[in-house]
This record gives C-alpha cells, structure tokens and sequence, in this order.
C-alpha cells in the first residue's frame, strides 16, 4: 500500500485500523506461517515499505521465514551473528523490541528498521523491513505501529506454538494408548490361557495352548514341537499350513540345533525359554512356512521343545515381544503340568507291580503285632506280680514308688520301640518354623489368601475339618503334592495345623513344604478345626 496521510490524526486513525485488522486476521490463524505472513504484509503496509522479511529465529537459523525482496539475500551467517547478538542482551529481552546495531551493517539490503519479539525455548520472532516507498525515513509514529504489530505477533505465534506442541503430545499420547491396549490385551490373553488349559493330555494341552497364542497375537501359522530324546519320540502340533510338516528324527534333530545355535543362553535350564534371535538357518529345513518368530526352551532333562510362529498379521511394537515370551512361559508351564502328570501314572503302574513287597511288609508288621502282643501279656503279669507284693507290704516305701515307675518306663519304652507307630521319643531337628495365633491365621487366609491345611490323617479330616482347608496327610505328603500342588505360587502363605498326642502333623508336613521351596509356611496348634473358618462336621 502507498496511501498518502495528510495529517497526524489521519495517520494515527490509520495505524489504528491496521492494528485492528491485524488483530482480526491473527486471531483465527493457527499456523505460524500464516501469522508470518500476515505480520509481514501489515507491517509492511502500514508504514509503506518497500519490501522486507518476516522469520522465527532458532539457535543458529532461521527455522520458518515468510520472503520477500529482502529475504532473497538472507545468509546463514546473518542468523548466526544476529543469535549471538540477542543472546549477549542476556535479560533484556522480553517484549518486541528494536536493534539498532545491526541496522544497515549485517543486514543484508537496506533494512531501516529490525524489530526482534522474544518467543519461547530459546527462540525469537524477527522482522526486517526495507527504506519507505515515500522515501522518508520512519519517525516514532512509525515505530509504534511497527512495535504494537509485533506485540500482537508474539502473542499469536507465542498461542501458534503452544497449540503445535498441545497436538504434537496429543498424538504421542495416542499412539501410546494404542500401544497400552494392545499390552492390556495380551495380557488378559495370559490370564485366559491358565483357564482355557485344563487338560492333562499332551496332545490337547500342546493343540490348545498353540491355537490360543496365534489367535490372540494374530499370527496365522505356527509349529510346536516336543522331542524326548532319551525315548526318541516326538509330538508335533501345526496350524494354517497347507500341509503337515512329518518331520522325522534325524530332521527334528537338526531343527533343534539351529534353533540352539541361534540363541543367546546355550545351556538350557528345566521351564527355560529362549528367544531364537537368528532365524537365517531354519530356511534349510523344509516347515511349509518362513517363520518370523522361534522359542526353544526344556521342560525337564532329555526332552526339549521349540515353538515356530509365523508373519503376524498386523503392525507389531516392541512391548509385544515381552508379552509373547511371558505367554510362551505361561505355556510351558502347562505342558509341564502334562508330563508330570504322565511320569505320575507310570509311577502308579510301577506302584502296581509292587504288590509282592507290600504284602511281605504285611507279612513283617503282622509278626510286629503279635510280639507286641506277647509283650502287652509279659507287662500284664509282671504288673499283676507287683500289685500282690504292693499288698503284702504293711508300708508303702519310696523304692517301691521308684520300682513301679522304672519298670513302667521300660516296658513302656519296649512297647514303643517294637510298635511301627510308636511315639518319636526324640524330636528330630529341622527349621525353626514360625507359630501363628487364630487371629493372625484368619488374617493371612483373609487377606492374602494363605492355603490352609489340614495334616493329620484322612479319618481324622472325614470326622471334623474346616471348610477352607486341604488334607495333606504326612505319609501321602509327596504323592498328594506332586498331583495336586505343583503349581502352586512359592510365595503364597500356607498355615498348617492337626497334631495328637503321639504325632505333630502339622511340623512334619510344614517341614515338608519348606523342602519344596515355599518360604511362607506356618504353623497353629492348639485350635479346633472348625475355629478356624466355621467347617463342617
């Protein structure tokens, strides 16, 4: 614009209408180089300039410039010199202000007037404007307008800014919350695995924990195999292939060294996974598919697994990786639980071919009774002995006392030594294990859900126990553990009761825990049963 002003009022009323303008046009802009632009055109205008530049700053460059005639000469070394200017002003600089060092020496072209406006993070809003169209030089009227514009431009670009970085966080903050549901997700898939996995066959619990993994982390093929080497058999389970793989031994047996000689950890240890982070040498034997994942982990020794899956189907983020081991373990547990569970029943055949030497400990513990027997009659007739010489006497002497009691004691102690059941006259040693009150006992099975069991004998339970609790009895400790209680956490509290007069249950089944690595075992005596949860008869 080249308008002519006649008079200060006009001109004023001038400046005052561009400053109003300004302002409307500013306030709908969201983008910096529309407020650079507007800036520009109404600096320029308002005070007729001949052409002239509009930028944001950074620490050594012009990050965003809005050109003209001026700006076409613009220099990196400029935008450096004029960075180490502001800078050397130190405090100073916090509103528009102008810089008349640098007038018409560093500036390239004729820059007659340079307005700098402070911005945020270290940077700055600059405007160079040329000499006036009019040919004048620009008095302070001039200046105002300029310095009111610039007042008006950090503001905007100051909001323009803080908007850019508000959606910039916004959409970091999305993308993480995808990233979250998909962790939530996977990790309710882990929850879901342990109820899903209720069998005790191999070949359903290896089917079912395969299809599970690939439907929730949508991998459409996969391979799972197991190869005991001892025995040389192997179980093979696959999905989405078009055909069955029908590896042989020699061809498992190859499989299973280049998935070991792409891990990290050589030496396998028992319910151990490995990731198998070179993948390049299973091309050489033929799957039916190029997987893009592998496990190889050992469920105990001699019998080793590994686990193929194949091209996901989606976009993966790093956290899947993680959440994919753990279901892997998850897994592996399961198929654990399998094999103790088919090593259990060919113990219960090897228990059942037996029979011969449990019929000669019969045998041997009938011969028992009836020593205890002849021994039960000897202590009979020896106590009827007594009782006649006890009535003989006219006094009752000390000695006799002592006699009676030392006889006693021995016939007691040969009774017991020749009774298989006979009372443990010394107490063993073992570990200190803690003592627990009903309260603190109700405490640890309210709270934190203490497993409660019951030690003594299966017709002491049937006759009076409580509801929450778990006969364990002492002689069927190891069998009732290995099928029932294997995978019980290590961590979880377990409080023991149920002793008699002849037998303290409840240490030696609490001992027997603390031997199967559970380090939160205690134990509480002298309570009914049905103190302890309200039971049942």
């Amino acid at each position: 614009m080249t308008a002519q002003i006649d008079s200060d009022a006009d001109r004023a009323r001038y400046q005052f209408q561009i400053l109003f303008e300004t302002a409307s046009e500013l306030s709908g802009a969201r983008y910096p180089h529309k407020i650079l632009e507007a800036f520009l055109l109404s600096a320029q205008g308002g005070v007729g300039a001949r052409g002239g530049f509009a930028a944001i700053l950074g620490q050594s460059e012009f990050q965003l410039m809005t050109r003209s005639s001026l700006s076409k000469s613009l220099t990196p070394e400029y935008a450096k010199v004029l960075r180490e200017h502001l800078d050397a002003l130190g405090e100073e600089r916090k509103t528009s202000f102008f810089v008349p060092s640098l007038q018409g020496e560093l500036c390239p072209g004729k820059c007659e007037l340079l307005l700098v406006c402070p911005l945020d993070d270290g940077q700055d809003g600059v405007l160079g404007l040329e000499e006036s169209l009019a040919g004048r030089p620009y008095d302070e009227n001039d200046k105002q307008l300029v310095a009111g514009l610039g007042t008006l431009f950090q503001l905007s670009l100051r909001f323009s800014l803080y908007a850019t970085r508000v959606e910039l966080l916004n959409a970091e903050l999305t993308k993480q919350n995808d990233t979250l549901d998909r962790q939530i997700y996977h990790l309710s898939a882990l929850r879901d695995l342990s109820g899903e996995i209720l069998r005790v066959d191999m070949a359903e619990v290896m089917s079912t924990f395969l299809l599970t993994l690939l439907g929730h982390f949508a991998r459409p093929q996969g391979l799972l195999l197991l190869h005991d080497r001892a025995s040389g058999q192997i179980h093979e389970i696959s999905s989405g292939l078009k055909a069955k793989p029908g590896l042989g031994e020699r061809d498992v047996e190859r499989l299973f060294f280049l998935c070991l000689a792409g891990v990290r950890e050589k030496h396998l240890q028992p319910l151990q996974v490995e990731p198998v982070e070179d993948m390049g040498g299973l091309a050489e034997v033929a799957l039916g598919f190029a997987p893009d994942r592998g496990y190889l982990f050992m469920l105990r020794e001699n019998l080793y697994g590994v686990l193929l899956l194949g091209q996901s189907l989606g976009t993966t983020v790093s956290a899947e990786d993680g959440l994919l081991q753990a279901f892997v373990s998850q897994g592996v547990l399961h198929l654990k639980n399998a094999d103790s569970f088919r090593t259990i029943m060919s113990l219960n055949d090897d228990l059942a071919r037996q029979n011969e030497e449990l019929r000669r400990t019969i045998n041997e513990l009938t011969q028992a009774k009836d020593h205890i027997s002849m021994l039960e009659a000897a202590g009979r007739r020896i106590a009827g002995i007594v009782h006649s010489k006890a009535e003989s006497l006219t006094r009752v002497r000390l000695v006799d006392f002592f006699l009676i009691i030392v006889l006693s004691l021995g016939l007691a102690l040969a009774f017991n030594q020749q009774n298989p059941r006979g009372i443990v006259l010394i107490e063993p040693p073992g570990p200190e294990i803690p003592f627990v009150t009903l309260d603190e006992a109700l405490e640890l099975i309210a709270k934190e859900d203490a497993l409660l069991v019951d030690a003594r004998p299966r017709e002491f339970y049937e006759r009076e126990h409580a509801q929450k609790a778990v006969n364990v009895p002492a002689q069927l400790f190891d069998l009732v553990y290995m099928m029932q209680m294997t995978a019980e956490d290590p961590e979880r509290p377990i409080v023991v009761f149920g002793r008699s007069v002849s037998r303290r249950y409840d240490r030696i089944v609490a001992t027997k825990f603390l031997g199967r690595d559970h380090e939160r075992v205690y134990i509480i005596k002298d309570v009914p049963p049905l103190a302890l949860d309200g039971g049942a008869q």
